[in-house]
């Protein structure tokens, strides 16, 4: 005889078992979730490498320097060397360089940038020669151009005051003045090329009084040993005044070490500009090296 199941008992087994399934259900879609979690935080946790990895192959592109280096560049370029306490009148002579001659001699223009400063520049680069060059703060401050041209031809810039003026020689600078003067136009080369100048050269040549006041702005006095006059253009006979500058900057080929007086501002230049291929092969063939008022001594 069959038996007949009991209707609680066949309705508790079917509730036990859909309770079983439901369970297993919820079982699955927790896991799915974790899975999906697991998934998200490892391609996090890869792409985090990768960036890692990328950042530092790329990182000796960025900064290649250590710390130390890299503050001594912020400081060692604009660094001037300690000021001279005399006047300089000679060039920088070569220091222990094998076969290189013991003469040297320094080009040197005032009064610029003017409207024959960029004739000097081409003429100085097709020689490949490096000069001095003493700016007008004033006339700098309108071409700022024209300073960072003379850097970016490895020149050398010196201050040469604001405004050029000249005092009379027995009463000499007004230090208050002056010191405006020199550091209005320090600003303004500073400004325009990210370089401090480290020579004044007085308008004039006038030394009287100014020799506290550029030792305490950090600058060493530049004079001349050879003064050309190439100011001095005469109204006749200009056109052969060139001759005249030659032979003049010819003087100091009897000495070691000139230091050469032109102008590429303040006034007609031309005959400078003619004259000055001329000055440069006339003391190469004497054997001079040229070089900049701001290499070392």
């Amino acid at each position: 005889m069959a038996a007949t199941p009991l209707p609680g008992r066949t309705t508790q087994t079917a509730s036990r078992a859909s309770l079983g399934r439901a369970q297993l259900q919820v079982r699955w879609d927790r896991v799915s979730v974790l899975v999906a979690l697991v998934a998200v935080l490892t391609m996090v946790l890869a792409h985090t490498i990768v960036v890692a990895v990328r950042d530092d192959l790329r990182a000796p592109e960025i900064n290649p320097a250590p710390i130390e280096a890299a503050d001594q560049m912020v400081d060692t370029p604009q660094k001037c060397p300690p000021p001279t306490s005399g006047i300089i009148h000679t060039a920088p002579p070569i220091r222990a360089e094998a076969g290189a001659s013991p003469r040297t001699v320094a080009l040197t223009f005032d009064d610029g940038p003017g409207a024959a400063t960029p004739h000097v520049l081409d003429v100085l680069q097709r020689a490949g020669v490096h000069a001095t060059f003493f700016v007008i703060g004033q006339d700098a401050a309108a071409n700022p151009e024209m300073l960072r041209r003379i850097i970016a031809g490895g020149h050398a810039l010196g201050d040469h005051s604001w405004s050029h003026h000249i005092p009379k020689a027995a009463a000499g600078w007004n230090r208050g003045k002056l010191a405006r003067e020199i550091e209005h136009t320090r600003r303004t080369i500073v400004d325009a090329t990210g370089l401090e100048p480290c020579l004044f050269r007085p308008p004039g040549g006038i030394v009287k009084g100014a020799g506290s006041v550029t030792h305490a702005a950090g600058l060493s006095t530049v004079l001349w040993s050879v003064d050309t006059r190439d100011w001095s253009v005469p109204s006749k006979g200009a056109s052969t005044f060139a001759s005249v500058i030659r032979k003049r900057a010819a003087l100091g080929l009897t000495q070691e070490h000139p230091v050469i007086l032109l102008h590429d501002g303040g006034g007609n230049r031309a005959a400078t500009v003619a004259a000055l291929q001329e000055i440069i092969n006339d003391y190469r063939a004497h054997g001079y090296r040229f070089v900049t008022l701001n290499e070392p001594r």
